[in-house]
């Protein structure tokens, strides 16, 4: 669809035009002032007249003979019936001599190479050289003319063969002994130059309009000469400079605003850079990984190198601002390796502190930089991952320091944590923590600016986390360890009620419900420590249980739990006998169900007491009477619960089952074979009873 006013391209020439342009790059048409704006204003009024027109397009017919000079529009003259208007816009009459040029663009190098390869014995040095300088200039200089006469294709055709006859040039003159005795490497390099300085001409003649082939090839031929320079050589330095011709080769690209060649510049130099990374750190690391080989003998200059060209890519070229500032973090990135890579190599804890510094430093870099240019990010990611492994690897060492101290209720209070291997050293894991909690806090700031309010309480919960995850990687007491997890949950608790935000506050009391679950777990090897943490976590879960929020709720599902472990672990002290533990825990749970009637609580509370029965029933010496019992006191609570409140009618029925289940339990345990004596009397008054409530209330169900 026809546009005409575009503002990416020329009014004149139709010429793309680059970002924010004063003149036409090609026809040097001005595009400010008052005379570019009016022009435009009326461009645009004309697109907007053309979209009426084609809403109103119509199917007509066409009439043999009809007059071809009426105006479709009233009023206005009939448009021309010339050549030029009725022309499509996008047909050109040179399409047929560019295609059939093209042709035999390429059926002239064929024939050249053919006459070449028959007539080259015979013909002697003289002829030879003519033959190639004729071939030659001839290519090349009808390349330049046809340019000129806009037959781009034919050119490009052309330009293609020109600069292969230019390597074969350089080919024939080695045959021809011209060069002397000089090696295939060495010839495909001049062959390269040659080449490439040939297509830097052919672009310098059609600067106005550049040819895409020279550009093309010049930035392979660059690349093949540096390649065959360094083939079978130690030679580092011809690897940089090949780099930094083919950056330059990219800037011409840009300059001209040929994106293929700047592309494919780009595409070799970083196949290039990566051929000189992996050579750098291979020869560093065969020689003498050390601080003195690595600086006094100068032998990592071809990484810093390497860094350095990845930094000055996006400048040098032309880059947009996004590619440059990756550009500037994959050079940063290398550079922080290239510096601490001798501590790499010297075990795990000399690597870790040094990444650690590095992650430290990027994590500054990050915080100081602009929001817009997260250069840092890169390097900040690339350095932290090795800290990362070690925090996991240590933290699953202080788990496994607290976790096989021995089985449940089997040691003293005063146990200490199990020894275990610690790789990298323990002192590590607090700057650790605090260290990838600040990065993490970096790279959210990226997303979203962080107040420094959430820096601070970040980095101070890692470095409470820290300090209580390190004590297990040292020989102390279990004890230690729980009590800091205490503390730690306590004050996530004070601290929670201290915080105006309700978000904030609550994921400060799932902490602390968390922190305190935890302490419980590792506290049960002993049965005394495991007692006094339990103290807390009933005492944390009572208070939260009074709220009304969903915190209220994840602790009334908590406190049954915790409150018949501790009747469970404390009956262990005291040595009550295991088969009567759970009396007191159905007796607990069940007048709080009765005052408080929360679900959540019911549910936990009737888990809880099916579980301590069962256990307990388990246990006992006589099961019989144990169940009688156990159902009995569920059977009560249950019923009184009915009872009391209106809302828990429904459970009037299975406190009947209990009661009943009880009933029978302790029949079987007497001997009661044949308990129809006991249950006929009351099987007739519940019948009478049904049948009077039935004839009083016909709603009521059979």
């Amino acid at each position: 669809m026809t546009t005409y006013a575009d503002p990416t391209r020329c009014p004149e020439c139709r010429a793309v035009l680059p970002h924010d342009p004063q003149t036409c790059p090609v026809c040097s048409l001005p595009l400010t002032g008052p005379t570019a704006g009016s022009l435009f204003a009326s461009l645009q009024e004309a697109d907007r007249l053309l979209g009426l027109l084609r809403s109103q397009r119509r199917p007509a017919p066409v009439m043999v003979g009809a007059p071809t000079a009426t105006s479709p529009i009233a009023g206005v003259p009939p448009y021309p019936s010339s050549a030029k208007a009725t022309r499509s816009p996008r047909l050109r009459g040179a399409s047929v001599p560019k295609i059939l040029l093209a042709l035999g663009a390429l059926c002239l190098l064929v024939a050249a190479l053919i006459f070449l390869a028959v007539a080259w014995h015979w013909l002697g040095v003289g002829g030879r050289t003519l033959v190639l300088v004729a071939l030659t200039g001839t290519t090349l200089g009808l390349t330049a003319a046809l340019d000129r006469r806009a037959l781009r294709t034919a050119a490009e055709a052309l330009a293609t063969v020109g600069l292969g006859l230019v390597a074969l040039d350089v080919f024939g003159m080695r045959h021809a002994g011209w060069l002397g005795q000089v090696t295939d490497a060495r010839t495909t390099m001049f062959a390269g130059a040659v080449v490439t300085t040939v297509a830097l001409a052919l672009l310098l003649l059609t600067s106005s309009r550049p040819l895409v082939v020279p550009g093309l090839v010049a930035p392979v031929a660059t690349f093949v000469a540096g390649a065959a320079s360094v083939w079978g050589l130690d030679s580092r330095l011809r690897v940089v400079v090949t780099c930094a011709a083919l950056l330059a080769l990219g800037r011409v690209g840009t300059a001209l605003r040929l994106r293929s060649m700047a592309a494919v510049s780009m595409l070799l130099g970083g196949i290039a850079w990566l051929a000189l990374v992996v050579d750098g750190y291979v020869a560093l690391v065969d020689d003498s990984l050390t601080v003195h080989h690595l600086w006094g003998d100068l032998a990592g200059w071809p990484l810093f190198a390497a860094a350095a060209l990845m930094a000055l890519a996006g400048p040098a070229v032309g880059l947009g601002r996004t590619s440059t500032h990756v550009g500037h973090g994959i050079a940063g990135l290398l550079a922080s390796y290239v510096v601490v890579l001798p501590a790499l190599d010297n075990g795990s804890t000399a690597a870790a502190t040094a990444l650690l510094v590095l992650t430290a430093f990027w994590t500054v870099a990050l915080a100081l930089a602009p929001v817009r240019l997260p250069a840092p990010v890169i390097p900040l990611v690339g350095t932290a991952v090795f800290p990362m492994v070690c925090v996991v690897g240590l933290l699953t060492s202080s788990l496994d320091a607290v976790l096989t101290v021995g089985d449940p209720f089997t040691q003293p209070f005063g146990v200490h944590v199990a020894h275990v291997y610690v790789d990298p050293s323990r002192w590590l894991l607090l700057p650790l923590v605090v260290v990838v909690s600040a990065a993490g806090c970096a790279l959210a700031s990226c997303l979203t600016p962080l107040p420094r309010r959430r820096w601070v309480a970040a980095t101070s919960c890692a470095g409470f986390a820290g300090v209580v995850t390190s004590l297990p990687l040292y020989d102390v007491p279990l004890a230690v360890v729980v009590g800091g997890l205490v503390v730690v949950a306590v004050a996530a608790l004070v601290l929670a009620e201290r915080r105006p935000s309700q978000t904030t506050a609550e994921a400060l009391r799932v902490v602390a419900v968390t922190v305190t679950a935890a302490a419980v777990m590792i506290a049960l090897t002993s049965d005394r420590l495991t007692s006094a943490v339990l103290v807390v976590a009933c005492a944390i879960s009572a208070f939260l249980m009074a709220r009304a929020d969903s915190t209220g709720a994840v602790a009334a599902v908590c406190f049954p739990v915790a409150f018949a472990g501790l009747v469970w672990a404390g009956g262990d002290v005291m040595g009550m006998d295991e088969q009567f533990r759970a009396i007191p825990v159905l007796i607990v749970l069940g007048g709080l169900t009765i005052w408080k009637p929360r679900p959540e609580l019911e549910a936990s509370s009737a888990f809880v007491a099916v579980t301590v029965s069962t256990a307990a029933i388990l246990l006992a010496s006589d099961t019989y009477v144990s169940t009688a019992v156990h159902l009995t006191v569920a059977g009560v609570l249950v019923t009184a619960s009915s009872i009391v409140h209106p809302s828990r009618r429904h459970l009037s029925w299975p406190g009947g089952a209990l009661l009943a289940a009880a009933t029978w339990v302790r029949l079987v345990d007497l001997g009661v074979h044949v308990p129809e004596a006991y249950t006929l009397p009351s099987a007739l008054v519940l019948v009478a009873v049904s049948g009077w409530r039935l004839r009083r209330d016909a709603r009521s169900a059979t």
